[in-house]
């Protein structure tokens, strides 16, 4: 059920798979896709240990940003009530970290793509900025190439 996209193919593969469920988010996969350059495996790893011993043994909810697309905690558990083996197993999907960023970003809309990058990362470097467009063209080369429907 849970399954990640090995890079070497990323993102044609990770859009093919999305598109199963409907027109691609190409933001939504660029903010993926950015992420993982900015957070490797080990630091997601990291981060899903200490956001599982806050829940199990703190009986605290975490301040942290989970899974492939970093996005808070409190929306991956709106996404996954109370059910934190779920949530917990979800943050190493690529699936499941897509729809968490649909809905982070459908509940954080913003004017401008600058604005949504803002709000999004909060100070992003110029690095990132540079990261993220670059990303964003080529998902849409992709979608293209596919022939899938999108949605910006």
């Amino acid at each position: 059920m849970f399954t990640t996209i090995k890079r070497a193919n990323v993102p044609m593969e990770l859009l093919r798979k999305l598109s199963r469920r409907g027109a691609i988010n190409s933001h939504a996969v660029a903010f993926m896709l950015t992420e993982r350059a900015f957070r490797g495996p080990l630091f997601r790893i990291v981060e899903l240990c200490y956001a599982a011993f806050c829940v199990y043994a703190l009986r605290r909810e975490p301040n942290v940003t989970l899974g492939h697309c970093q996005v808070s905690f409190p929306y991956w558990r709106r996404r996954y009530g109370n059910n934190s083996a779920s949530l917990f197993l979800a943050t190493l999907s690529d699936v499941a970290s897509y729809e968490v960023c649909c809905a982070y970003l459908n509940a954080n809309k913003r004017v401008t793509l600058i604005e949504t990058i803002i709000c999004y990362n909060g100070k992003p470097s110029a690095l990132y900025a540079e990261l993220f467009f670059g990303n964003l063209a080529r998902v849409r080369k992709c979608v293209s190439q596919l022939r899938l429907s999108a949605i910006d």
